[in-house]
Order: C-alpha cells, then structure tokens, then sequence
C-alpha cells in the first residue's frame, strides 16, 4: 500500500474543491474531504454534517473503504484521516482525486479486464459518448503496436484508455501519439524524478528500458476518425524482479528507478488530465514547429545507429529526429535523409 504523508495531530474542517452534487456519490464527497484534509484529520461531525447522516453511518461508510483495501485511520477526539491506498484501483478514491485536480471525465473501474483498449471501443460501438476512461488493475490480453502482447500483472501498474469521438482528419492521429508522448514524459518526470525519454513513435523509456508504451487505435470513416482510443500501460510499482525473465533486462518501472512507491490513484488522475489537456492542444493549436521544438530533448533515439523495418524494406542509419508529420529522419551513410512513417525500429547492434 501506498502511503499519505503524516501531519501534526490536528483536525480540520477543510473543504474540498468544487460543490458537492446530488449524483456525486457519499463515499466519493467523503474521500474527498479527507484529501482536502490531509495530512490532518477530519471529525466524524464534521463528516456527518457534511454528508447529511448520522455519525454511525459515517462510520459504516469508512469501515466498507477499509474492507476495499483503503487505509483510514481513527484517532480518539480527533476523527479519520486518509493514511494509505491500495495497490488496486478503486472508483471512489480515483474519482476523489479526479475532482480534487478540478477535471471532469467520467471514468469505469474494473479488477481485470482483457485490454482497456478493446472495453472503450465496445462501449464506444454501444453509444457511449466521449471522453470517458476506462481503467483496470490488471489485463489478460494487453497489447501494444504491431500486435505485440503488453505484460499486464495484477496491482501497482497502470493500465489505462481515453475514449474520445473527435471528428477530425485522419493525418492528426500520427502527430497525436507523438505528442500526448511528450506531454505525458514531461509529465512524469517531473513527478518522478527520472531521465524519462520517448522512443520513437510510442515507448516511455529509460537508459534503454521500456516503462510504458502507448497505443492510439480508431475508426476512420473514409477520411474522418469518428472514434479515437488512446492507451496507455505505464509501469508504475511493480518492482523489476516481479517480470519474466525474458524483460528483465529490457523493461523496469517508476518505482525501480525512481526508488519509492507512487500513489497510484493521485499518479492516475493527473495523467488522465494531461491526455485530455494534451488532446485538446493536438486539435486546437499544435503545429510541426511546436511538436519538433517539444520532441528534440525528449527524443530517446537522436543521434544513435538504427535498423528501421517497414515490410520486406530495411533502413540503417543514423535516427536525427522528426518531421513535420511525425515521421521518423534516418540520416543514411550517404549522407541522404530517409523518412519512416511505420513500421520497426530498434537500436543496430553494430554501430
């Protein structure tokens, strides 16, 4: 479990962001008053004054959040306060923390799910309306790009997609992934600490090793997205020793770099705000100038030796950026410059 940072013995009467609406459930505007309150308590009054019933069913309320895996502790003549979450999602607590940071984006929590991917574009094919997200502890068939299988083990990791029905050119989607994947590096690395970087045209990574990996899946209609799914599987408390054997050396986690544990909701919530803030710059205001300028210092292959794989069609050289419509610049011996747009790239061995 993640920990919440001790305050003096103190209660408070705080109060949380936004008002309190009549479909907002109770346990909601409860974890949401004991985030206002942290690091200090809150009185079981308060919280029945607050809630509008008794202090016995205030209690009620936190001993089933406890039995959700929510640490809240008691104190005599003090109240409750927030001490630690689960390593496993829980709705009450992300949507505290969504409403806590001010955002609006209607979110479904699940234990397990085969790939967040596939659920958003069901409930997208269902009509549900976007943006919404959908979030899961755990996934049984996790993918990335190129089809390939995303290793998803139960608590402590994030798995996580944004629905949107955008009505937009299809030659946005490219510049969208590469951007949300600047914005989502910086992101992290200010929470984090670490040197994270963005290999070209998906992957969060660092010194070499994949932390998360980001997939942009839609329904083009016949050159117009009508639904758009952004995914992301980001690796956040697993520790290194938890993954096959066979990723051992290729992936690694926040928590393995960084040397602590994240608060997996308060990471979720904020990272959800950046996709929506990220997607809505995509649309409004991102030119090639801007997504280059954001890209350079972030960009994991500049500078080095690369096999870029497209079909039967294999290019070697030097990666040296991108262009304006997101494609990959290999710089051949020649001297001439390549542009890959799909495809494979991994790091040539033979330098």
């Amino acid at each position: 479990m993640a920990k919440y940072p001790k305050g003096r013995r103190r209660t408070v009467s705080p109060k949380p962001k936004g008002k309190r609406s009549g479909l907002e459930d109770p346990s909601c505007y409860l974890l949401r008053t004991l985030l206002a309150a942290r690091p200090d308590y809150v009185s079981g009054s308060v919280l029945a004054d607050r809630l509008k019933m008794t202090r016995v069913a205030v209690w009620g309320r936190i001993d089933k959040l406890r039995s959700q895996g929510l640490g809240i502790e008691a104190a005599r003549n003090r109240g409750y306060r927030l001490e630690a979450e689960p390593d496993h999602f829980n709705q009450h607590l992300l949507e505290a923390w969504l409403r806590e940071k001010g955002l609006v984006c209607p979110i479904s929590v699940f234990d397990s799910l085969d790939s967040t991917n596939s659920e958003a574009e069901r409930q997208l094919a269902g009509g549900r309306k976007g943006s919404f997200a959908i979030i899961s502890s755990s996934q049984e068939k996790g993918r990335g790009r190129l089809g390939r299988k995303w290793h998803s083990p139960a608590a402590g990791n994030l798995y996580l997609s944004v629905a949107f029905r955008p009505e937009m050119p299809a030659m946005r989607l490219r510049l969208l992934t590469l951007w949300l994947g600047t914005r989502l590096c910086n992101h992290l690395r200010s929470l984090s600490g670490i040197d994270l970087m963005v290999k070209w045209p998906n992957d969060l990574v660092v010194d070499g090793r994949k932390i998360g990996g980001m997939l942009t899946e839609a329904s083009i209609d016949p050159e117009r997205v009508r639904t758009l799914v952004f995914g992301l599987g980001l690796n956040v408390n697993a520790t290194r020793n938890r993954f096959p054997k066979a990723l051992k050396d290729t992936a690694s986690s926040l928590k393995s770099e960084a040397g602590g544990s994240f608060r997996l909701h308060e990471l979720t919530a904020g990272t959800i705000g950046v996709i929506l803030k990220g997607y809505k710059e995509c649309f409004d205001k991102l030119d090639s100038k801007t997504l280059k300028k954001s890209w350079q210092p972030l960009d994991a292959l500049a500078g080095k030796q690369v096999i870029a794989q497209s079909g039967k069609e294999t290019v070697k050289g030097k990666a040296s950026g991108i262009d304006g419509s997101g494609a990959l610049l290999i710089k051949l011996r020649n001297g001439r410059i390549r542009s890959h747009s799909s495809g494979d790239v991994t790091l040539n061995p033979k330098r």
